[in-house]
């Protein structure tokens, strides 16, 4: 698409620009397919045992899940809390989101058209968990600086903010930054080590209250991963998704 056909968007590190060439109507209808060895159906069962954990729904909660795409999280949590709510800013996203949501009939989650940098439609002190599940690694610093800030305004005293996202770290993302054998997908613009999204919430005036990571779930490698994780010095290497809870100082 040409670089003057741009729309409204979240996920690109442009705050007011969609980047069409980065999600296509395509990458949203071929999201999450299972593969044999890069995507296994495992990959997917342990994503969502991390979420689960991160979220830690409950049937009085509201959730928003940030840059919700084909609204996977909502679907997965809305059993499990009061309201599943997901904002996402590609209109071909919302449009598959919205026809799984009515084919679950699932009537406490809703999707709204926004930015996750300032949130529109969400009301203050309104949202108990805020999840950024496989977003970060898609937004700049200064998208992730603003989306705090609007953290701050929509949750409820007590409220949590949750990340999982790939780690700098892992050698399966250094290798990936430095195109050997592997080759980053292009709309991952800024995956982080865990300092440095460390950084950027402690920037904001937010604390970390945990942090720790998810192995692998490729095929033999992951029992390989789970042993080596925990030993000093090379365990980073080994520290395939980071799961991260925070909330904003004083609370």
């Amino acid at each position: 698409m040409a670089s003057g056909d741009l729309t409204p968007n979240v996920a690109s590190g442009d705050l007011t620009l969609f980047r069409d060439d980065l999600y296509p109507d395509e990458y949203f209808d071929q999201l999450h397919r299972v593969t044999a060895f890069a995507a296994p159906e495992r990959k997917w069962r342990e994503r969502d045992r991390d979420i689960l954990a991160l979220a830690e729904p409950s049937p009085e909660k509201t959730v928003l899940d940030l840059g919700s795409a084909l609204g996977d999280v909502c679907f997965l949590l809305a059993p499990r809390v009061k309201e599943a709510i997901g904002v996402d800013a590609s209109p071909r996203a919302l449009e598959l989101a919205e026809a799984r949501a009515r084919e679950h009939g699932l009537a406490n989650v809703r999707f709204l058209a926004g930015d996750v940098a300032n949130l529109p439609g969400i009301r203050d002190a309104s949202i108990d968990v805020a999840g950024a599940f496989d977003l970060l690694e898609h937004v700049d610093d200064e998208t992730v600086r603003r989306m705090l800030r609007s953290l701050s305004r929509v949750l409820k005293p007590g409220g949590v903010f949750v990340a999982y996202t790939p780690n700098r770290e892992h050698y399966v993302e250094r290798l990936k930054a430095r195109n050997l054998v592997l080759k980053q997908f292009p709309e991952h613009i800024a995956v982080r080590r865990p300092r440095e999204i460390r950084r950027l919430l402690e920037s904001e005036g937010w604390r970390v209250r945990s942090l720790r990571y998810s192995t692998a779930p490729f095929p033999v490698l992951r029992w390989i991963e789970r042993g080596l994780a925990r030993l000093p010095f090379v365990g980073p290497l080994f520290r395939y998704r980071i799961l991260l809870r925070a909330v904003p100082f004083g609370r």
